[in-house]
């Protein structure tokens, strides 16, 4: 009998043992209950969140492109105004565009930089908008005095250009066009990488283009003549104008950028 009692408190203490094991085991499941219903809810949340993140993007897309087609229309209008001056027939700022766009292309350049320089690229001049006619279209030489106020064209065009971040490129492409490589341009002598890629981009482009197109006082260059100039100078031009890395890029593509500038 003893042992039997022995054998029975044995049972009791292992049932209140067993008891006390499915009372935690029972708490423990209403814990994991409770925090799966919160997280369910979160879950929900989250995609209610997610839709109207969604939606609040394609929204913020849908805008970003009407404010892009709006800066490009802009663009357009004021390179209407620009050409008008002494290019009449606009299509110096279409082979500036595209031919700016093949070589940023080419450099690697992010693609949003290159879309920039694209559209921006013929801006470079806005600022000639503020100098007499009579000089834009002089067929003889500029007197010293003339030719300065030609060189502050690039001052005028950046004040023009100023005040928006989103015009950022477009006022380095108007202010650094015609600084060179190597010091000598202007307005304030820029050496090499301190001119920015944009503007060293455009620089080379329109000198290209101005050695091939006709002005008032002044031939056309084929395009093998404007390549020597370019590569060999002429007394005015000198390849040390030039990044020697972006001078690469222009002869190993010759011959497309010779394509563009005869098919724009």
């Amino acid at each position: 009998l003893v042992g039997e009692r022995i054998d029975l408190q044995d049972i009791a203490t292992n049932i209140y043992e067993v008891k006390a094991l499915l009372e935690s085991f029972s708490e423990l499941i209403n814990i994991v209950n409770y925090q799966v219903r919160e997280l369910e809810e979160t879950y929900g949340k989250l995609q209610d969140s997610h839709e109207e993140l969604r939606r609040a993007y394609a929204l913020l897309k849908e805008k970003d492109e009407e404010i892009k087609e709006t800066y490009r229309f802009l663009t357009e209008r004021l390179t209407v105004v620009i050409e008008a001056l002494d290019e009449p027939t606009g299509k110096h700022a279409k082979r500036l565009s595209k031919t700016s766009k093949f070589l940023a292309e080419k450099m690697g350049l992010p693609q949003d930089l290159v879309e920039k320089i694209e559209l921006y690229a013929p801006l470079h001049d806005i600022g000639k908008i503020y100098l007499p006619k009579e000089i834009l279209v002089k067929p003889g030489k500029l007197t010293n005095e003339e030719y300065e106020m030609v060189k502050k064209h690039p001052l005028w065009g950046a004040a023009l250009l100023s005040g928006n971040e989103k015009l950022e490129v477009a006022r380095n492409i108007a202010l650094y066009h015609h600084e060179r490589y190597d010091g000598s341009g202007y307005p304030f002598g820029l050496r090499e990488e301190a001119i920015p890629i944009e503007a060293q981009i455009v620089g080379l482009v329109d000198v290209y283009d101005a050695l091939r197109s006709e002005r008032p006082y002044k031939k056309a260059l084929s395009h093998e003549e404007a390549m020597m100039v370019i590569f060999h100078g002429d007394g005015r031009t000198n390849p040390s104008h030039f990044s020697p890395r972006l001078l690469k890029l222009f002869a190993e593509y010759e011959e497309e950028i010779k394509k563009i500038w005869e098919s724009t």
